[in-house]
This record gives structure tokens, C-alpha cells and sequence, in this order.
């Protein structure tokens, strides 16, 4: 306690150096325990189900993919065969059409689960119940269970919803349950409104081909990951033996369920981020050591007194121990308010499953990280200056004055390493956040090879009850093209399969007529997509040989496909792809197309992962009809303005049929982009951060160079030396620092610009020449650092500072 005391007053005593180092330290420790708290919420929290630890996701494996989802039939025989689950069961995001009598119809988010899905994850119904094995079956799955949310915005929490109907899909179905508020997890399931059986048919259970089905499991007690990642890649192998047409260089991954929230590219921008905020705190202690070194050279004859007195070595270093650890707890009290208000700025901000808003509040991991981030620091920059502090010789600085500042060699050398390593990291710093920044603005205005302003888009989804087959489908599309093409304020209306925003819809592999079969697996993926003729004038993609589609290819005429130019260029190099022929893998019927057009490539404008194929076909929709579809409206005015006109043509033919984000496509491309931008915000404020205190540290040691050496300058200033010969020997000095630390940093910067790459591989983060920019920008400023105090040096009369000395 007398410890505390005497620190604090000490401290009082210094409220400048206080009010500083409060302050550089809650900026450091604020900034990271914000993005731990970003990362605890995204990586680190358990899951909200029972024993979350043992629930796991089966991921389908292949040459082209680590996360494919599966088959109906392969999903029933890995959780047939396997002995490390105790429960297996499947899901697929899906939508439902709600038509209510007088109201306009609503498009709801869910899923379709087989029965063992919520007892997998340990989840009861809060009220109700969940649909059992019986309702999982064709025909008897006409009920529902309400997602929490949904429940309190529809029906505000009555809890005599047991039992109401809804007509979903164009047929009546029962609700049967409410699930828990905990049960909805967005990083996982997205936004979710209902939950129905899947309820597969016979033909389902018998297809390998078709792979859309998502699979998780639950471990059994004591079933380590790694021998259920073995007996499930031996089920997989068993099953490429027994089906080679269709299973053939598969595999099966097991990933923990938390760590399936974010992809690879999400979790390593995370995990960078956390890093460069570790930097500013890394610069925030290298300044309060040099702040804490001058304090000690001042105190000097103070520690000589009290060690003369009979304090020991380790006595001294605990009382300025004592000093940094008070000072480190208040910076790191005042860095959690400022994670308060970050954790609010970012959750306001950042985008799950495409809706604004994430709950950053902080929890007791948060608080425990931000205690220890404080005591840390306050060990990582008093340990050393107390040190030295401490191992002064005694008899030297009674001798000294009682102003006696005069530090020693080794406090020389000690501060300019710090400076040096300041300069570094803050190298590091702005070379991550100034690569990042300029990369996204490359990738968001690089050419996607499509229209993307101008361009009203929406998605619809036809219920198989009312359109089950390809005919009806068809028709419905066909006509809500030509209506659509005629609204006031539309130029030309197309329909297509998907959406190139974030990428196509669904991929397929092929066989090219007269190149001999590859080895099974190894065939080449493609995107295939179903479009109308006028979708490619409609969003502008170039043609560059051939034709596009034509009202007349249907499914009496022979089938066609146009390809992209990257698909042209890696069969048909030197030749011209048009007659060439495309099929499936099925050699017994591989369903030829011909090749009729070439077009230009597509990128994906909101998507940062590497595709999943650089090849991409297209198909008439006439001859290849899809349940689910999307609309673009090439639009004269602003795309927003015939949106509820497009509402109105399609309640027109259908009124139980709603149409489902439907919005601009720059807008859409924006709001995927959302969370990118605000990480691009993140670290350009550590980086200016990073910056500041790296010039400020800079400014501080020379300023100390130039306070110790005032006499010295007197003396050469009287004995014939210039004010160009001051100035010099300041920033002589400063400039040798300031290099060796940019030389250091810039080694870190290309190893930050290589790390970059190959966490995004998509961004455009490869730039020499903005690494060498950001390396003169950092020589110049902290050489701005350095020459006010030159300056200050140069005008020093000479004969006040010998008259001082």
C-alpha cells in the first residue's frame, strides 16, 4: 500500500507525463481489445447449443473444392455406416412464399431439416414441439416451426399460435412450434424465419449426382476429431470405390460447427486486423518506454538516494514497477470505455447474412483480455527502463547536480531502439492498411465484365407445389418477361438462373467432344447458367464470336450453349470453339451441346474468394427451366423507381408469388461489400494511429538529444559553427535512426504484402510502388519529427546556453 501511495503521488506530481501515458496506452489497449472483442464474437465464443464442442460440419471434399455439399443418397449412407456420431443430419437453406388472405405475399428466409436436426444440436421447441421422423416424409411434411423472431414480428408472441395455419408455397401447413430466441445464431444459419421437414422422395434418396444438402454431426463422448475424420474418410473412399461415375476423388472434411461461421478469406481478414492492432499497442509501449526512460534519467539522484539509504535493486525496480502497473490499469480502464463505444460503432456497422447489426457487447473473456492486455503492457514498457533505472551507479549520480539528467550509454542505445523499432512497426502498420485500402478500391472498380448501375435485379422462387414441372415453370417466366419488358421506365428485362454478384448459382462438370476422358474426378468444373435471349444485351455482357440465344432455341430444336472467352482459351486455344461440342460426364449419354457464342468474362463484383471455376457456360432458359430464378431490368432512370411497378406485374400473374430482393444491383454489390469497407476504416485509423505515435516518439527523443546536449551546442555555436551545422547534427541523428528502422520495417512491409495475397488471393493488394511511397511518406514525416526540435537547436543563443550549463 505505501508503494501505491508513493506511485501515485509520483505520478500526481507529473500530470503531463500521466494525462500522455493514460492516454497512448488507452488508445492501444482500447483498439485491440475492440477487435478482440470482434474476434471472441466471430471465433472464439462457444456456439449457444449444449456441449457445442462436439458438433461438427461434414464438408463433401473434391479437386475443385474443400466445402461441396452432398448428395441425398451419399448423406444417408455416411450416416448409415459411421460409429464416431451420435447423431447425423442434414439442412439446406431454403425460402417459403407466405400468401395471408389481404395481405401481399412475403418472402420467408429458412431452412428444410431432416427430423434429427434440432436434436443434434440439443435444441428444444420453447413452445410446441419440433416435427418428428413421421413428418419428415413426402406428404406428411405440411408443417412448420417458427423461428423466435419471426413469431414476435407475425404474430407478437401469442402463445396460442399452436395450431394456426399458413399457407406457405401455395399449400396449407400447420405450426407445430416456436423455437428458443438462442436457437438463432446468423454467423451460422443467416437470418432464418421458419424451419420445415425436408421430407426427400424416393428419387432424391437415390441420387449421387445432384449435390445440394448441407450435413452436420454431433461427436459421441470421447470421440476425438481425428479418428472421425478418419472413419469418415474411409466411408468416403469405400463409396468412390462402389459409385466411380459420380464419386470419384471425393472425400469428406470434418470442421468444429463454431469454426464453419466464416470462410477462409473472413477469418484470415480477421485475424490480420487483430494483428495490426497489436502493432499500435507494440508503438504505444515502445513511446511510454522512452517516456519512462527520461522520467528515470530525472529521478536519477532520487534512486541514488534511496539505494544509498539501503533500498535494494529489486526494492527500486518494484516501486517503478508499481508506477508503470498504475499507470498501465488506468490506461487500461479508459481503453474499455473506448472498446464500449467500438464495440458499438463496429457492431452498428457490420453487415451478417447480408442485415446490418452485431451484438460486440463485452463479455467476461473481453474484460479478463483487456485486464491482462493492461498488466502486460504495463510489464512490457517498465520492465526494461526500470532496469536500468535500478542498476545506476550510486556514487555517479550523487555527484551529479540536482538537476542531473545526463543519461547513460546504455539508456543511448536503448532509446534508439525503440525509436528504430517504432519506425519499423509503424512501417508494417501503414504498408497492411494503405495495401488493403488501395486493393479494395482497385477490386471495386475493376471492370466486372457485366452492367452493374443501371440495373434493377430480384430473385423468385416458384413453389414445386403449383410449378412442378419444367413446362409450368417455363411459362411463368416467359410471361413475366414480357410483361416486365413493357413497365414504363424499363429498356430491355431478361431472366436468368442466378445472379453474378456474389457467383453463379450452380457449376457442373463436362466432357468436350473429342479429347479423351480424364480420370474420374478431375473433370472440368464449370458455372452453368440458364438465360433468357435478351440477358446478355440486357446487363452488357460483350459477345465476341458466334450468337447469342434466340426465341427459337427450345426444346424442340437442338440443344446449344454459349461459353466465356477463359473456357475458349483452355480447349480451343488455337482453333475456333463454334461447332465444337460440350456434354455431361455421363459417357453412356453425354447429352452433346453445341457450342453457338463466345462472350466475354465475368467477375463476381462482392465476392473476395477465389471462384470455384474460371469456366462458364451458359444455357437457354427455354431449354433448361428453373424453379428459381432471377429478373434484370435494364432501367432508364434510377433502378429503385420501377420497383414497385415490378412488385405489381408480378402479383398480376401471381399473387401468392413474391419477388425477393429486389433492389438495385450497385446497391446489392455495395451492401456485400459493406463489412470489407469497414475494415478498410479500421485499419486506416491504426494506421494513422500507428503513424502519430511513431512521430511522437521520434519527436520525443530528439527533443531529449537536444535538451541533454544544449551546452554542447552553446559551445559549438561559439566556437565559429553555422545554423545548417545544428540543424545537421539533429537530424543527422534522427535520419540514422529513422532509416535503419525504415530499412527493418521494409522487410516487414513485403512480408505483410505477401501475407495479404495469400490471405485474398482476389485482391489487388500486389503493389511495389505504394510500398515505396509509404516508406519516403514515413522517412518524411518522422524527419518532420526530428527538425522541429533541430530547428529549436539551431536558434539557441550561445550564451544562454553556457551561462545555463
Amino acid at each position: 500500500m505505501n508503494e501505491l501511495k508513493f506511485a501515485f503521488r509520483q505520478l500526481l506530481k507529473s500530470p503531463g507525463f500521466t494525462a500522455v501515458a493514460v492516454l497512448t496506452l488507452a488508445l492501444g489497449i482500447g483498439a485491440n481489445t475492440t477487435m478482440f472483442s470482434v474476434l471472441n464474437t466471430l471465433l472464439l465464443r462457444a456456439l449457444p447449443y449444449p456441449s457445442s464442442g462436439r458438433l461438427v460440419r461434414v464438408f463433401r471434399t473434391s479437386p475443385q473444392s474443400q466445402t461441396w455439399p452432398h448428395s441425398v443418397a451419399n448423406f444417408f449412407d455416411h450416416r448409415e455406416q459411421n460409429r464416431v456420431f451420435e447423431r447425423m443430419a442434414a439442412f439446406s437453406w431454403w425460402s417459403f412464399n407466405l400468401a395471408e388472405p389481404g395481405q401481399p405475399a412475403e418472402r420467408l428466409r429458412g431452412i428444410v431439416a431432416t427430423a434429427d436436426f434440432f436434436p443434434t444440436l440439443g435444441v428444444a421447441a420453447a413452445l410446441g414441439r419440433t416435427f418428428t421422423t413421421e413428418e419428415d416424409q413426402p406428404g406428411r411434411n405440411k408443417v412448420v416451426v417458427l423461428s423466435h423472431s419471426f413469431w414476435m414480428r407475425h404474430f407478437a408472441g401469442d402463445t396460442n399460435v399452436i395450431g394456426h395455419t399458413l399457407r406457405l408455397d401455395g399449400e396449407s401447413v400447420t405450426v407445430i412450434g416456436v423455437l428458443p430466441a438462442s436457437f438463432e445464431h446468423p454467423l451460422l444459419w443467416g437470418i432464418l424465419d421458419a424451419c420445415r421437414p425436408a421430407a426427400f422422395t424416393p428419387a432424391q434418396r437415390q441420387n449421387r449426382g445432384n449435390n445440394w444438402l448441407n450435413a452436420l454431426a454431433r461427436l459421441k463422448p470421447g470421440v476425438p476429431l481425428g479418428r472421425a475424420q478418419a472413419e469418415m474418410s474411409a466411408i468416403a473412399t469405400r463409396l468412390a470405390q462402389a459409385y466411380p461415375d459420380s464419386n470419384a476423388k471425393d472425400n469428406v472434411r470434418l470442421v468444429p460447427l463454431k469454426e464453419s461461421e466464416m470462410g477462409d478469406t473472413d477469418r484470415h481478414l480477421t485475424w490480420l486486423t487483430m494483428g495490426l492492432a497489436g502493432f499500435v499497442l507494440l508503438i504505444a509501449c515502445a513511446n511510454l518506454a522512452n517516456l519512462q526512460l527520461v522520467r528515470a534519467a530525472t529521478r536519477a539522484r532520487e534512486l541514488a538516494v534511496r539505494a544509498a539509504l539501503g533500498a535494494g535493486r529489486v526494492r527500486l525496480m518494484r516501486q517503478l514497477l508499481t508506477e508503470s502497473l498504475v499507470v498501465s490499469l488506468l490506461g487500461g480502464a479508459l481503453g474499455l470505455l473506448l472498446a464500449f463505444w467500438g464495440g458499438e460503432f463496429i457492431g452498428g456497422r457490420m453487415r451478417i447474412a447480408n442485415e446490418p447489426g452485431l451484438n460486440l457487447a463485452p463479455d467476461a473473456t473481453v474484460l479478463i483480455f483487456a485486464l491482462l492486455c493492461s498488466l502486460l503492457t504495463g510489464l512490457v514498457f517498465g520492465t526494461v527502463p526500470a532496469w536500468v533505472a535500478s542498476s545506476a551507479d550510486v556514487n555517479d549520480a550523487l555527484k551529479e547536480s540536482s538537476r542531473g539528467t545526463t543519461p547513460s550509454r546504455s539508456q543511448h542505445r536503448l532509446r534508439q531502439t525503440l525509436i528504430i523499432g517504432e519506425v519499423a512497426l509503424a512501417l508494417v502498420l501503414l504498408t497492411g492498411a494503405s495495401l488493403f485500402l488501395r486493393g479494395l478500391q482497385r477490386f471495386t472498380h475493376r471492370d466486372p465484365g457485366w452492367r452493374v448501375d443501371g440495373l434493377l435485379t430480384g430473385w423468385l422462387s416458384l413453389p414445386g407445389t403449383k410449378y412442378e414441372r419444367p413446362d409450368q415453370q417455363l411459362a411463368f417466366f416467359q410471361r413475366l418477361e414480357e410483361r416486365l419488358a413493357v413497365l414504363p421506365g424499363v429498356e430491355r428485362a431478361a431472366i436468368s438462373s442466378s445472379l453474378p454478384i456474389w457467383a453463379f448459382g450452380s457449376s457442373r462438370t463436362i466432357a468436350v467432344e473429342g479429347r479423351p476422358a480424364p480420370p474420374p474426378g478431375q473433370e472440368p468444373l464449370v458455372y452453368a447458367e440458364a438465360v433468357s435471349p435478351s440477358y446478355f444485351e440486357t446487363i452488357g455482357i460483350q459477345l465476341r464470336q458466334g450468337r447469342v440465344f434466340a426465341s427459337t432455341d427450345t426444346t424442340n430444336q437442338a440443344d446449344v450453349v454459349v461459353i466465356n472467352e477463359a473456357m475458349a482459351r483452355q480447349f480451343w486455344p488455337d482453333e475456333n470453339p463454334l461447332g465444337k461440342r460440350i456434354g455431361s460426364r455421363d459417357a453412356r449419354d453425354p447429352e452433346w451441346q453445341e457450342i453457338v457464342g463466345v462472350v466475354s468474362d465475368v467477375r463476381f463484383p462482392a465476392n473476395l474468394s477465389v471462384p470455384d471455376t474460371r469456366l462458364q457456360i451458359y444455357r437457354p432458359f427455354a431449354q433448361e427451366p428453373r424453379q428459381f430464378a432471377a429478373i434484370e431490368l435494364l432501367t432508364i432512370g434510377k433502378p429503385e423507381g420501377v420497383a414497385a411497378a415490378v412488385r405489381r406485374a408480378v402479383a398480376e400473374i401471381d399473387p401468392d408469388q413474391p419477388v425477393n430482393e429486389l433492389d438495385g444491383a450497385r446497391k446489392i454489390v455495395d451492401r456485400n461489400l459493406a463489412n470489407l469497407g469497414l475494415v478498410g476504416t479500421l485499419l486506416g485509423s491504426f494506421a494513422a494511429l500507428g503513424l502519430v505515435l511513431a512521430a511522437v516518439g521520434t519527436y520525443g527523443v530528439i527533443s531529449c538529444f537536444v535538451a541533454q546536449r544544449t551546452g554542447e551546442i552553446g559551445i559549438r555555436m561559439a566556437l565559429g559553427a553555422q545554423k545548417r551545422d545544428v540543424l545537421w547534427l539533429v537530424l543527422g541523428r534522427g535520419l540514422r535512426l529513422i532509416l535503419v528502422g525504415a530499412l527493418l520495417g521494409f522487410g516487414g512491409a513485403l512480408a505483410t504484402a505477401r501475407l495479404l495475397a495469400a490471405a485474398i488471393p482476389e485482391l489487388p493488394a500486389r503493389d511495389p510502388m505504394a510500398i515505396a511511397v509509404i516508406t519516403i511518406g514515413l522517412i518524411a514525416v518522422a524527419l518532420l519529427a526530428c527538425w522541429l526540435p533541430a530547428r529549436r537547436a539551431a536558434q539557441v543563443d550561445p550564451m544562454q546556453a553556457l551561462r545555463y550549463e
